[in-house]
């Protein structure tokens, strides 16, 4: 099996790729209370989000179900929070219920930020050790860069003022960032997965510490009780497949789902969810034909 660099090396031809992001939006929290309403309702803590470090994380419904999940960046007074288009008035709708109770203000902001990803192959110089969930964000005029992958490739994100363009490279390439394996869900899959089958718990996703948030009872028993081996994995393949089928292993057993799929050229990269430990793993079939497991570029312990 191929590692993720030999396959970032056979394809990735440049170091300067950037692709504007259609389907992502962005909703602004402002207000003196912005961080107090989202303590209680994000998986992740909000009291470490700075104008330094991002956050990842997802807001639950009472039965831990993800409704969206994003990046969070500070900007100034503000938090901006990055997430499908699709899923932000659903989020703003959901957060309104709880910020009447608070100082604070929601707006969606479609029409007055963009966001780019910019994706480098990894510098070999760098620290090999930077943990999975540190996400360092950096501000320079109209424009916050948050840094949401090291490994097997570094993968930004651009978040700038909709009056400002950004040069556009080899957008066809932007497809390598799903090998981050950090996804953010869509509408359709809204209420239908729980963090830990996305590996939340060690993307720096959830916090255990921060104490209550809306799913948190649910979350918690899920990731120390729970009996569920449903979580995210990479696969490859060549060839197009027939997507809407179910993963199989050798006996024509369910064993997974296709998560997010994308492609380039003939070879597609996608995130499925499997139902079974990988290391259980002796062969996955879509369409009849075997796919690759790929690494994840991070470990599966719990990160706090």
């Amino acid at each position: 099996m191929d590692s993720l660099y030999e396959i970032i090396d056979s394809t990735l031809q440049t170091k300067n790729i950037v692709a504007k992001q259609h389907d992502i939006g962005v909703l602004r929290v402002s207000g003196m209370d912005a961080k107090k309403l989202l303590q209680g309702q994000t998986t992740c803590d909000i009291t470490k989000l700075s104008a330094e470090n991002g956050l990842y994380g997802a807001i639950c419904s009472i039965k831990g179900r993800i409704i969206s999940n994003f990046y969070i960046v500070q900007n100034n007074d503000d938090v901006l929070m990055i997430m499908a288009k699709d899923l932000v008035e659903k989020t703003l709708l959901h957060l309104k219920k709880y910020a009447v109770f608070f100082k604070t203000e929601l707006v969606d902001e479609q029409d007055n930020v963009k966001v780019y990803k910019k994706l480098a192959a990894k510098n070999c110089e760098a620290d090999s050790n930077v943990a999975s969930n540190i996400f360092a964000t950096t501000h320079d005029n109209e424009t916050i860069t948050l840094t949401i992958g090291h490994e097997p490739l570094e993968v930004q994100l651009l978040i700038t003022s909709a009056k400002t363009d950004i040069e556009e490279k080899h957008q066809d390439l932007s497809a390598l960032a799903i090998l981050t394996a950090r996804p953010l869900i869509s509408l359709e899959q809204s209420e239908t997965i729980l963090p830990q089958w996305l590996n939340m718990q060690s993307t720096g996703g959830i916090s255990f510490t921060k104490g209550c948030y809306t799913g948190q009872e649910i979350v918690a028993r899920m990731q120390y009780k729970g009996k569920s081996k449903k979580q995210l994995a990479l696969v490859t393949w060549h060839g197009n497949l027939d997507q809407t089928q179910a993963i199989v292993d050798e006996q024509a057993k369910n064993i997974g789902q296709l998560f997010f799929v994308t492609q380039i050229k003939d070879t597609y990269y996608a995130q499925i969810i499997l139902n079974i430990d990988p290391s259980e793993v002796e062969l996955l079939l879509l369409d009849g034909k075997e796919l690759t497991l790929l690494p994840l570029p991070y470990s599966l312990d719990i990160k706090k």
